[in-house]
């Protein structure tokens, strides 16, 4: 199923109201996915008599296709971002829009995000259209806030990264900046749901040699360069929604400072002069008081 990954939106909506809205893509790390790269299954199946096997044996042999080494080095990934302490990371994100007829229009979205675990967030995001949001999450409270207009709304967001995530995507539906990233770095990757996965070579990117995979899962293929050597940062996702005719696709470059210079003031929002804090709307409507 498609997940919403990562532009956060705030427009009023009435008064005093603040609504929130993301745009809509397949989702990563819940989803792993392999694309028809990992075809090859067919010919084996094509060499088998077709009176030597039932029909659904050709499915059961090309689900297996996984090579175990590939999901080794994603979970190496993963526990390898939960090693990092703090960090910053600098992303691009390049969004396809489905319209009428199928026809696809890109957007590109650029973050900033500084973390410290286990809970503290910043992440200044703005879009091509030179829209610009702020959001701050310090392990208690999680705040939203729009520069042009000084209006800012706060709730209740207790918790780990990976809960804070959680809780704005299912109450608020509010992604967080390439959220995915903080759903697999609390867990091992799910094999379940995988069909397929295959290596596809190395490559550089922005400067650093990565190993290239292609993962495959029900409704979504998804790319990932994982950097080689001692720091198996992900550089690079490409998320394809294959439930849509027009195949949208979501990419993102991932740039990391492994050393950045964070203070604890950096995820503590102070309202500036003239700022105004309005009630929040959750994703099914309801309309939420300020939290204190």
């Amino acid at each position: 199923m498609s997940r919403t990954i990562n532009w956060i939106q705030i427009r009023a909506s009435g008064p005093g109201v603040l609504a929130f809205a993301g745009l809509l893509l397949a989702g990563c790390a819940q989803q792993p996915t392999a694309p028809a790269a990992a075809a090859p299954a067919p010919a084996p199946s094509a060499s088998a008599p077709a009176a030597s096997s039932p029909p659904a044996a050709a499915p059961k042999a090309a689900a297996q296709t996984i090579d175990p080494a590939i999901i080794e080095t994603l979970d190496r990934m993963g526990n390898y971002l939960r090693s990092l302490k703090s960090f910053e990371l600098q992303t691009a994100s390049y969004t396809d829009t489905v319209l009428d007829g199928d026809q696809l229009a890109q957007f590109t979205r650029w973050s900033t995000l500084k973390v410290r675990r286990p809970d503290a967030l910043r992440a200044d995001i703005r879009d091509d259209g030179g829209d610009n949001k702020i959001l701050y999450l310090n392990g208690k409270t999680a705040t939203i806030f729009d520069p042009s207009t000084k209006l800012y709304a706060q709730m209740n967001a207790p918790g780990t990264l990976a809960d804070t995530a959680k809780l704005l995507a299912d109450r608020y539906g509010i992604e967080l900046p390439v959220a995915d990233l903080f759903y697999w770095d609390s867990n091992k990757t799910d094999m379940s749901t995988i069909k397929s996965a295959d290596f596809m070579g190395y490559a550089y990117v922005d400067g650093k040699m990565t190993t290239h995979f292609l993962l495959r899962q029900a409704d979504v293929d998804w790319q990932i360069w994982v950097e080689r050597g001692a720091s198996p940062l992900p550089r690079k996702l490409v998320i394809t929604s294959t439930s849509e005719a027009a195949r949208p696709q979501h990419s993102v470059m991932l740039r990391w400072n492994l050393s950045p210079k964070i203070a604890a003031s950096d995820f503590e929002f102070k309202a500036p002069p003239g700022a105004h804090r309005i009630v929040i709307q959750t994703a099914d409507g309801k309309v939420e008081k300020p939290a204190n």
